[in-house]
């Protein structure tokens, strides 16, 4: 289980080169990542999408070219003041709206919200069931959530690279780009904690979704899951 005030300091901290990191980590796929999962969430275009553990709103940016209004939540203050100018160079900062929440505990009345998604937070969550299923209570009937994250890798080439890659190499890139070595020692450290893939598509499951479905990328170190509410 993760700390929650712990981990809120962390990604307070490294709010100037989150970005930054995820591209190098992620060898500058990490944007495409991010139109599949809002193309997942929501595939034909909706009114009113959440996008959960935000960031600095890149998601929330996909997400926005599929529906009409966006609410991008974090529980770091710095990350969504950092995304600001990027959403306003896009021209989205009327659409996007940013907000501090915690997602075990959506600000939101039942059934607000026409799809979701959260990308590389869900296993940061000290009780993912609750947080699932607060994006249960939070969907209308039939709108989906999608959820983006790092996982182990189960094939022996995926779990190859990412011993050495993962393990070993992002924490110091991490520690180069931030000069914050054990917030990048962190995140190897929650996909380890985190559930497997085929875990989660039960724990999805269980929360009140049906249809759940995964696809990995990345040699298996990167799924997607989604589900629609029922």
């Amino acid at each position: 289980m993760s700390d929650p005030r712990r981990v809120q300091r962390m990604f307070d901290g490294i709010a100037r080169r989150y970005d930054a990191f995820n591209t190098v980590a992620s060898l500058g796929r990490d944007e495409s990542w991010r139109r599949l999962t809002a193309s997942i969430a929501a595939p034909q275009r909706v009114v009113c999408g959440l996008d959960a553990a935000a960031g600095t709103g890149k998601l929330s940016a996909a997400l926005a070219a599929r529906a009409e209004h966006v609410v991008a939540l974090d529980f770091s203050a710095p990350m969504l003041v950092r995304g600001g100018p990027d959403l306003a160079a896009r021209g989205l900062s009327e659409r996007i709206h940013r907000v501090q929440g915690d997602v075990l505990a959506l600000p939101f009345p039942d059934e607000t919200f026409d799809c979701a998604t959260i990308g590389f937070g869900l296993r940061n969550l000290a009780d993912i069931p609750l947080g699932l299923r607060e994006f249960r209570r939070t969907l209308k009937p039939g709108g989906r959530l999608a959820v983006l994250d790092i996982v182990r890798p189960r094939n022996a080439v995926g779990r190859a690279a990412y011993g050495v890659g993962f393990r070993r190499l992002m924490p110091l890139v991490g520690w180069a780009l931030s000069g914050d070595r054990s917030a990048y020692q962190y995140l190897p450290d929650s996909v380890e904690r985190h559930l497997d893939p085929d875990e989660l598509a039960e724990a999805m499951t269980q929360a009140g979704f049906a249809k759940v479905s995964y696809r990995s990328l990345m040699l298996g170190s990167i799924a997607i899951h989604w589900g629609v509410a029922g």
